[in-house]
């Protein structure tokens, strides 16, 4: 009595229950605004990897080059050579089928035809009629074959450098395949890592996240500057893999960012953490 008559307020039920029901209702949201952002960082993941697959088994990081005949279509990727001739047509200064050529070409840097197989041919059209219009290929075996004809026919000073050229590429392929492998792996453990994180409590998954997909894009980097620096000077133009390769890694530094400069709680409001 004493206590209401200096002005204390009565417990009562109904406000209490709508207290409760109020902080519950703040750390819900907060919950859902975290699985939500979380969902969108796990799918911006999985996005720039499907982006680093293509960019390093698609053979297009280059075009075919100034010497290639007309029409022909393809390039050269990482590790690997395209070539297209469906859309070849005419004939040369020696009146010999351009579309002959470009499948000889072809069945050459990809296996198709052996130096042997070349050498002794009576004719380029016997020789390349039971081949396809594209053929792809190893670009070791590309390098093999040219080495093998050069010994075979005799080498010029432009002979040595062509496959000093073609030896060096498929270094700088091989050298950023490595990389982006080990960018994948640190990329797909972080997105299973945001993933499970919304069922479960992960010990220190806050920090597997933050440093897993910061690794991912330093190690995609350096397989794409390795690349450009190991690669050997080309006229060729730069194909759709190289750029889908460029937006691969800008996506994976962006999240890496974020993950970096974003507050972990402003009050009662959390981000996605």
């Amino acid at each position: 009595v004493m206590a209401l008559s200096q002005g204390a307020i009565p417990h009562n039920t109904p406000q209490s229950q709508q207290i409760v029901m109020t902080n519950y209702s703040v750390e819900r949201k907060v919950l859902q605004s975290s699985d939500v952002m979380k969902y969108i960082f796990s799918g911006a993941i999985a996005l720039a990897l499907i982006l680093l697959l293509i960019g390093m088994y698609h053979d297009s990081w280059t075009g075919p080059g100034e010497d290639a005949p007309p029409g022909m279509q393809g390039g050269l990727g990482l590790t690997g050579a395209t070539y297209d001739c469906s859309d070849v047509t005419g004939t040369d200064s020696d009146g010999d089928s351009n579309k002959e050529i470009c499948k000889f070409g072809a069945g050459l840097g990809t296996g198709e035809i052996t130096p042997s197989q070349a050498l002794m041919a009576e004719s380029l059209e016997g020789l390349v009629e039971d081949l396809p219009d594209e053929m792809s290929g190893d670009m070791d075996i590309m390098c093999n074959v040219m080495k093998e004809l050069s010994e075979a026919i005799g080498s010029t000073p432009e002979d040595i450098e062509d496959i000093e050229n073609c030896q060096d590429r498929s270094t700088a392929g091989t050298t950023a395949i490595v990389f982006f492998w080990f960018s994948f792996i640190g990329a797909l453990v972080t997105g299973i890592i945001v993933v499970t994180s919304l069922y479960q409590t992960i010990p220190y998954s806050n920090e597997v996240e933050k440093y897993g997909i910061l690794a991912s894009a330093v190690f995609a980097l350096l397989g794409f500057v390795s690349w450009l620096i190991l690669k050997p000077e080309t006229t060729a133009s730069f194909g759709p893999a190289f750029y889908i390769t460029i937006f691969s890694i800008l996506l994976l530094a962006a999240l890496a960012v974020i993950q970096f400069v974003r507050p972990k709680a402003i009050g009662n409001l959390v981000l996605f953490e």
